[in-house]
């Protein structure tokens, strides 16, 4: 299985809906920088944007406890889909599919929560997600 971990900052609050059989689906876009210095010494800066979705309890717990800023570390199953823009050029997605979130960076004295999608099933692909 192909996996993928990242930290980054949510840009915005989780959105929160229900499947036909009542079960929660959470998501949250996930800004992930990288910063480098090239042989030059310019730095530089890259963001890239995931689409993260939670299922079930891990799903219950996200929406409870994150915020738009919130820093998470995210592991989980990834799936990049690819797309035609308006102006007609393609572009990529990438969407993970959660099976851990740590809330890191929070307020201060504020304890860090890990959440895992304990054996619960979620879709195998975004063709299941009902939206």
């Amino acid at each position: 299985m192909l996996e993928v971990q990242l930290i980054g900052n949510l840009g915005q609050d989780p959105e929160a809906r229900y499947t036909a059989e009542g079960v929660l689906v959470v998501s949250f876009p996930v800004a992930a920088t990288r910063r480098w210095t090239d042989r030059d010494g310019q730095k530089h800066e890259e963001t890239t944007w995931v689409d993260v979705t939670t299922w079930g309890g891990l799903a219950e717990v996200c929406h409870q406890h994150l915020t738009k800023g919130r820093q998470v570390f995210v592991r989980g199953r990834p799936e990049v889909r690819a797309f035609t823009r308006k102006n007609g050029e393609l572009g990529a997605a990438l969407r993970v599919t959660a099976e851990e979130v740590i809330f890191l960076g929070g307020k201060p004295g504020e304890k860090g929560v890990q959440a895992e999608a304990a054996g619960e099933a979620a879709p195998t692909s975004a063709d299941d997600i009902p939206f």
